[in-house]
């Protein structure tokens, strides 16, 4: 199995977001912000940490499955040349609005580009309890 993870954003958010690596299993290629790359020095043969300015090197193969922990529109668009059977999180299908997958919604459609617009959002993260 091929699995691409884009987490860039806060290094807080990439080191926890790190303990996907425990429970996924097949190559996983990451890419992150370039002063994040080190901390995803995991020693595994299956894996590989790549900057974001070096991201045409994830072109290399088909994904079973891409994790994208992104709401950003240059991510999303950069997603849509990636060869993929499945996607989680963040995605565009016309390069200008940003959507969820359909099981992603449950987790992050609480965001600032949630479909329930910001306040509706922000009214629901504080009555969340999952």
């Amino acid at each position: 199995m091929n699995i691409l993870i884009l987490k860039l954003g806060a290094t807080g958010d990439v080191v926890r977001t790190t303990t996907l690596l425990r429970r996924l299993r097949g190559h996983i290629s990451w890419i992150t912000a370039a002063n994040n790359v080190a901390l995803l020095d995991t020693g595994r043969v299956d894996f590989r940490g790549v900057a974001w300015e070096q991201r045409e090197e994830c072109r290399d193969r088909h994904y079973d499955l891409v994790i994208n922990l992104e709401d950003t529109l240059e991510i999303a668009q950069f997603l849509t040349t990636i060869s993929t059977a499945k996607t989680f999180g963040a995605y565009t299908t016309d390069n200008r609005a940003l959507l969820y997958t359909e099981e992603s919604r449950g987790w992050f459609d609480l965001s600032l580009i949630s479909s329930f617009g910001k306040a509706e959002a922000d009214r629901l993260k504080l009555l969340n309890r999952r």
